[in-house]
């Protein structure tokens, strides 16, 4: 690891530990100031948008000479919303905290990206996963942490001033290095058509979709679907990183098979196979069967991720479409986390969740034929992603 990156990656660990230290707590949150089941929706689906204005609408100044301003900012807004979720007491602030921390993640994770690439040009897949790996670190860590200060205050609020005061320490830290090279570019709409006429790239999109689906479903109700299982706090942790450890380690072997097999074919075949172990959480009331289930649907989902952005580069990087196809597929995906976020909440009961894990394993299934329809004649082209690497600067 060069040196020059230590002090931007635990930034990153920070600012993914207030992303875990939200998860393992909204259910608490909720107990605590009595906001209904739609307002946890509301708070999960309010990081979405927000973090797509960052996205693309601030992330393209990177490139421009301000990359070290969007560090700061990044930070400054992420520890904000955690400000906000210490003072707040009602929906419309925790609603509004949310906002401001994923504002600051989508701020803050593109910028730092462009510097780890920055200090290594030679070898980007080295560098986003050293970035990809601090992302997923810091969530995971976060929750133990936050479940821990809160039993220590006896507040599902203080949690968020400590992860704060992290973050303005950091802060100023990872936006000491020199600022990377500028690169002028502009991403525009009729780009962004383009990548949705490219069948390989619309594949990616709709396998996107099927990953946003759980991803938004988790984000809004796993906290509170867990706790109404009636496990302890350290009970939830264990299973809390057991839905999320095995995506990480899992990540490099499904990058082989996605090579392997097509990433179409991959991604639309992991759909399947993974909807009816997520049908099964909602038809179990044991956390020792769901964590062992959450591992296993880990492993499908770290396909499913893989072959969607293999995808999506595999159709857009030859013809230089890579930023457009990056954004159609945030965009995508920020849009079908949102909705599942807002709805799952209206879906689950608190003595039955069957039929919002079949709503997300039916949405799974659902994109794994839109993509083996939109595919076409790609479902059986094959993408090396170490190929791409060198293209995806």
């Amino acid at each position: 690891m060069r040196r020059s990156n230590v002090p931007l990656l635990l930034a990153i660990v920070a600012e993914a530990m207030g992303y875990g230290a939200i998860f393992g707590l909204l259910a608490d949150l909720q107990d605590t100031f009595h906001f209904s089941q739609a307002g946890l929706g509301f708070i999960a689906a309010s990081a979405f948008p927000a973090a797509l204005v960052g996205q693309l609408g601030l992330s393209r100044y990177a490139d421009r000479g301000h990359t070290r301003r969007l560090l700061w900012f990044g930070l400054a807004a992420a520890a904000a919303g955690m400000l906000w979720f210490w003072l707040g007491d009602t929906l419309g602030e925790f609603v509004a905290a949310r906002a401001l921390v994923g504002l600051g993640s989508g701020t803050f994770i593109p910028a730092a990206r462009r510097v780890i690439l920055s200090h290594d040009p030679h070898n980007p897949g080295a560098a986003i996963s050293k970035a990809g790996a601090a992302d997923i670190g810091g969530f995971v860590l976060g929750i133990p942490v936050a479940k821990g200060l809160e039993a220590l205050f006896d507040s599902p609020n203080t949690p968020f001033l400590a992860l704060a005061v992290v973050l303005l320490v950091v802060g100023p830290l990872a936006s000491l290095g020199p600022e990377p090279p500028r690169h002028e570019s502009e991403l525009s709409g009729a780009e962004v058509r383009r990548v949705f006429a490219i069948p390989m790239a619309r594949a990616g999109i709709c396998i996107g979709l099927g990953f946003a689906a759980i991803i938004g479903t988790f984000d809004a109700i796993a906290a509170r679907f867990l706790k109404d299982l009636g496990g302890t706090d350290g009970e939830l942790i264990i299973v809390m990183i057991s839905l999320f450890v095995p995506l990480v380690v899992a990540m490099p072997f499904a990058g082989r098979l996605v090579d392997r097999v097509g990433p179409a074919r991959a991604g639309a075949v992991a759909l399947v196979g993974a909807s009816p172990l997520v049908l099964t959480f909602g038809l179990t009331r044991h956390l020792a069967v769901i964590a062992v289930l959450g591992g296993l649907v880990a492993l499908a989902y770290s396909v499913v991720y893989t072959s969607g952005q293999a995808a999506v580069a595999g159709g857009t990087v030859h013809v230089g479409l890579a930023g457009a196809g990056q954004g159609a597929y945030e965009a995508t995906y920020a849009i079908g986390s949102m909705l599942a976020a807002l709805i799952a909440p209206l879906l689950y009961r608190r003595d039955s969740a069957v039929w919002m894990w079949s709503a997300v394993a039916g949405a799974g299934v659902i994109a794994a034929a839109v993509t083996w329809w939109t595919a076409g004649a790609s479902r059986r082209e094959h993408v090396d992603m170490a190929d791409l690497e060198g293209h995806l600067m």
